[in-house]
């Protein structure tokens, strides 16, 4: 809508027709350099480092080292057998906090809780407690664990 002011009309670009053609008028401005480093950062985007799943454990192993994690509150690695991206996750380092109905309930480094059930358990093994508590190397991993809890 027009407006008037000091006896003059004045349009804003949209009623004049102007259309914005946002980002693409600065791409000119962008220097090789950036660009170039845009194109190093997609690339390294791209490439996952590839996971070795642990063997499969039975349940009665994981239950025995679950066990001994909960009585002695012994830290433990545990990886899952949830896939994402055709991939298994990395360990996760937790404490078994209990369980409830078909739950179990771990405590992870960062002191975040989160609830899995033993079918989603591919693997578990006991862990120094001296890494649980040299916390720094683990906190600064990509955090990953089960993906809907």
């Amino acid at each position: 809508m027009a407006t008037i002011r000091d006896g003059k009309i004045y349009y804003t670009p949209d009623e004049l027709g102007y259309q914005d053609r946002g980002k693409l008028k600065w791409m000119g401005m962008m220097l090789s350099d950036h660009t170039e480093a845009l194109k190093k950062l997609k690339q390294t985007d791209h490439t996952v480092q590839q996971i070795t799943p642990k063997p499969q454990m039975s349940f009665y192993e994981i239950s025995m080292i679950f066990k001994k994690s909960y009585d002695y509150q012994s830290p433990i690695r545990i990886q899952s057998n949830i896939i994402n991206q055709s991939d298994h996750y990395e360990e996760i380092p937790c404490v078994v906090l209990g369980y409830k109905d078909d739950y179990i309930y771990l405590k992870k480094i960062n002191g975040d809780i989160r609830k899995c059930q033993l079918e989603e358990i591919r693997h578990a093994e006991c862990m120094e407690p001296m890494e649980w508590y040299n916390k720094q190397a683990y906190l600064s991993r990509p955090n990953h664990d089960f993906s809907d809890q």
